[in-house]
C-alpha cells in the first residue's frame, strides 16, 4: 500500500482537496493505519485517518456504523467519513475517519487518576444503547475457546483438566458493547482526557468482564498490582464483579495473547517480560478458582 494509491482514494471523497501530505500511524498489528493531511478549495487544511481493515475483525462497513452510532451518542470516539470495500484504489477495504489531536501515551504523574478515567471510559462504552448498534458478533463465554489456547506442558494438567470439566457458562445478564481490545494505546489523551477510543475491529455485543479482563491485563503489562486493582475497583462501582466468572476471562485473555503474542512485532525483552506477566496471571486466576498452577520464577 502506497502513498500514491493512498492519495487517489482520499482524492475521491474530497474531489476539490490537494492531498499535502500522507504519514503511516504506528500501532495496530492487523490493521494499517495513515494520516492524510489536506487542503481544501477554500485553503484551510484538514486532516483524515484511512484506516485499512484487516484480515480479521468487522467489515468496513460495519466498523463505519459502529462509528457513526457511538459518535451521535456522545461515546469519544474519531468521527466517520466514509468505507470504501471496494478495493478499488488501495488492496483492502477502509474506513475514513476525522484525525483526532491526542497522544497515545498516557500523561505523565497523576497515574491514579488516568487509571480512574480509562476505567470510566470503559464504562461509558458498557452502557451505550445496544439497540442503536449494528449487527456485532457475541462474545458470550470463555469457555468454549479455553483449550485452544492453554499453556503447553505436564505443569498446566491440572487446570487443563478442570477447564476440559466445565460446561458451557454463558453469560445471563443484557448483552453489552464491547471494545475487545480495550488498552491504554487503543486510546487517545488531551489535557488528562480521554479525547478518542480507537481501534473497533474487535468490538462485540456481550459479557463485560471479557472488557475488563482484557484491560486489567494490559494494565499489568505496564503498571504495578496498586494501579490495575484501582481499574478494577472502579469498574466494580459500576457493573457486578463474580470472582469466578472474571478468572476464567482472565485464563481465556492471558492464554490467547501468549498464544499469538510472537506475531506481535515485539522486541525480545518486551515479549519475554509479557509472556511472563500472562503466565503469572492465568496462575493466580486459576487459584481464584481453586486449581492447582504452578509457581512461576
Amino acid at each position: 500500500m502506497n502513498a500514491g494509491d493512498i492519495a487517489a482514494a482520499v482524492a475521491e471523497h474530497f474531489p476539490a482537496a490537494e492531498v499535502d501530505a500522507v504519514q503511516r500511524l504506528e500501532g495496530g498489528v492487523s490493521a494499517q493505519v495513515f494520516r492524510i493531511d489536506l487542503r481544501l478549495a477554500d485553503g484551510t487544511g484538514q486532516a483524515v485517518v484511512l484506516r485499512a481493515m484487516g484480515k480479521s475483525g468487522l467489515e468496513s462497513a460495519q466498523e463505519h456504523a459502529l462509528l457513526a452510532c457511538l459518535h451521535s451518542v456522545g461515546v469519544p470516539v474519531p468521527r466517520p467519513i466514509r468505507f470504501d470495500a471496494s478495493c478499488s484504489h488501495v488492496n483492502a477495504a477502509y474506513v475514513l475517519m476525522q484525525f483526532v489531536e491526542g497522544s497515545s501515551e498516557m500523561p505523565e504523574g497523576s497515574a491514579g487518576l488516568q487509571i480512574v478515567r480509562m476505567a470510566e471510559t470503559l464504562v461509558t462504552i458498557h452502557r451505550t444503547p445496544t439497540t442503536l448498534l449494528p449487527p456485532l458478533p457475541s462474545r458470550l463465554d470463555p469457555v468454549p475457546e479455553l483449550l485452544g489456547f492453554l499453556p503447553d506442558g505436564a505443569e498446566w494438567r491440572a487446570l487443563r483438566d478442570f477447564c476440559a470439566s466445565l460446561a458451557p457458562r454463558p453469560f445471563d445478564g443484557e448483552p453489552v458493547l464491547l471494545h475487545g481490545d480495550f488498552w491504554p494505546r487503543n486510546l487517545l489523551w488531551q489535557d488528562g482526557r480521554v479525547v478518542a477510543v480507537l481501534d473497533w475491529e474487535d468490538a462485540a455485543c456481550g459479557d463485560p468482564l471479557s472488557d475488563v479482563a482484557c484491560a486489567q491485563l494490559e494494565l499489568k503489562y505496564l503498571f504495578d498490582d496498586e494501579l490495575v486493582d484501582l481499574f478494577l475497583s472502579t469498574c466494580a462501582g459500576h457493573l457486578s464483579i463474580d470472582p469466578h466468572r472474571l478468572a476464567l476471562w482472565q485464563i481465556y485473555v492471558a492464554s490467547a495473547g501468549q498464544h499469538s503474542m510472537a506475531d506481535w512485532g515485539l522486541e525480545s525483552s518486551r515479549e519475554a517480560h509479557m509472556r511472563q506477566i500472562a503466565l503469572e496471571h492465568i496462575r493466580a486466576a486459576a487459584v481464584v478458582l481453586g486449581v492447582e498452577a504452578p509457581a512461576l520464577g
